[in-house]
C-alpha cells in the first residue's frame, strides 16, 4: 500500500510539474487550423479585395490558410451576427467597414464596438459620385442641381452603409433629396450606374476605376475639400458646390478594417495584430493601395478601437439628427460625440 501511495504521489507531482508546460506548448501551437475571414459584401468590392489581400499576407505569417467567405446581406449585419455566434477562439474574423458604425441608427443590428474589437484598419476611402458616361448630367454642378430638385436615383452599398452616409450628408447640406437604391457592395453600385439602372452612384473611386477608364462612368464629385487628379481627369470636391460641407466631411469618411469578437484570448489577438502589422508593411499592400487609389491607414489595436467607437457615435447620431434613422442610438447606449 505504501508503495502504491508513493507511486500515486510521484505521478501526481510529475503531472503537476509538466501540465503548465504542456498548456504553454498547446498555446504556442495556435493557430493550428484555418482562420476564416467573413466579408459581408459581394466579391470584387473594396471589402472583398481587402479581405483577400490580408488573407494572402497573414496566412504566410501565421502558417495556416485564411479563406475568405462572402456572406452578403443587411449591409454586412448578417456576417457580423454569424461571426459573433462562433466560439471565441480566434478562428473566425470579420471584415469591418465603417458601415457598421451606423447600425445603432439603422437598426440592422444591435452589435457595435462594444462587442467587436479591431485587429487593424487597412484602408481609408475616397467616396466618388459618378454618373453614366453618356448621362445628360455632365458636371458636378448639374448633379448638385439634380439633388436639390430631388428627382434623382442613387445607388450605394446598402442603407446606412459606407456610401449611403456621404449621399445623405450631401443631400441634407443641399436641402435636397434623392431615392436611394441599395446594392450588395460598392462595385455593384458603380456597375448599376454604368448600366443606367440609376442616375448616379456613390462608391470608392477604386471600385469605379475600371468603369471610369473604360468610359462607362463619368466621375463628377469626390467627397473631400480638395480635387483629385486621375490621369487626365480632375474630379472636383463637393466643397466646390457646397462650401458648408467642409465642416461635415468627417462624419462621412469611411474605412475598411479587420475585426474580432471580444472575448478571444489576448495572446491570440496579439498574434493576429502582429501578423497584420507585418502584412501592412509588405510591398504587396503598398503597391495594391497605390494601384487601387486606396489610402493606407494601418492603425491597430486600441487606437483602431477608438476610431471605431468615435465613428459609431458620430455617424449614428448624424443619421438620427437628419431623420434618416429607424431608432435612436441611445437605445443601445451610444452617447453623442
Amino acid at each position: 500500500m505504501k508503495r502504491r501511495l508513493l507511486l500515486v504521489i510521484t505521478i501526481g507531482v510529475f503531472l503537476f510539474m509538466i501540465l503548465p508546460f504542456a498548456a504553454a506548448a498547446s498555446e504556442e501551437k495556435w493557430p493550428s487550423r484555418p482562420i476564416t475571414i467573413y466579408i459581408g459584401f459581394a466579391p470584387g468590392g473594396g471589402m472583398d479585395m481587402m479581405g483577400r489581400l490580408l488573407s494572402e499576407g497573414m496566412s504566410k505569417i501565421l502558417g495556416v490558410a485564411m479563406p475568405v467567405v462572402n456572406m452578403t446581406g443587411a449591409n454586412s449585419a448578417i456576417a457580423m451576427d454569424h461571426v459573433h455566434k462562433q466560439p471565441k477562439d480566434g478562428y473566425n474574423l470579420f471584415g469591418i467597414s465603417s458601415a457598421v458604425s451606423t447600425f445603432p441608427a439603422t437598426g440592422l443590428s444591435k452589435l457595435t464596438y462594444k462587442e467587436f474589437g479591431m485587429i487593424g484598419i487597412v484602408f481609408g476611402n475616397m467616396a466618388t459620385f459618378c454618373v453614366p458616361y453618356d448621362s445628360p448630367i455632365k458636371s458636378g454642378k448639374e448633379l448638385v442641381e439634380g439633388l436639390k430638385r430631388g428627382d434623382l436615383t442613387g445607388s450605394n452599398s446598402g442603407i446606412g452603409g459606407m456610401w449611403h452616409v456621404p449621399q445623405l450628408i450631401v443631400a441634407n447640406a443641399l436641402r435636397g433629396k434623392f431615392k436611394a437604391v441599395p446594392y450588395t457592395g460598392g462595385a455593384p453600385a458603380a456597375l448599376a450606374a454604368a448600366k443606367k439602372e440609376v442616375d448616379f452612384s456613390t462608391s470608392d473611386l477604386s471600385e469605379a476605376l475600371t468603369l471610369i477608364k473604360s468610359k462607362m462612368l463619368r466621375p463628377l464629385i469626390v467627397f473631400d475639400d480638395k480635387p483629385y487628379v486621375l490621369d487626365d481627369i480632375t474630379i472636383p470636391p463637393i466643397t466646390d458646390f457646397a462650401p458648408a460641407m467642409k465642416n461635415k466631411l468627417a462624419g462621412g469618411l469611411g474605412w475598411r478594417a479587420l475585426g474580432y469578437v471580444k472575448g478571444i484570448p489576448q495572446d491570440r489577438v496579439n498574434k493576429l495584430i502582429d501578423a497584420f502589422k507585418v502584412t501592412m508593411e509588405s510591398e504587396t499592400v503598398k503597391e495594391f493601395g497605390k494601384k487601387n487609389l486606396l489610402p493606407i491607414v494601418g492603425t491597430t489595436g486600441a487606437e483602431a478601437d477608438k476610431i471605431f467607437e468615435a465613428a459609431t457615435q458620430t455617424q449614428s447620431w448624424i443619421l438620427y439628427d437628419i431623420k434618416e434613422a429607424k431608432r435612436s442610438p441611445q437605445e443601445l447606449g451610444i452617447p453623442r460625440p
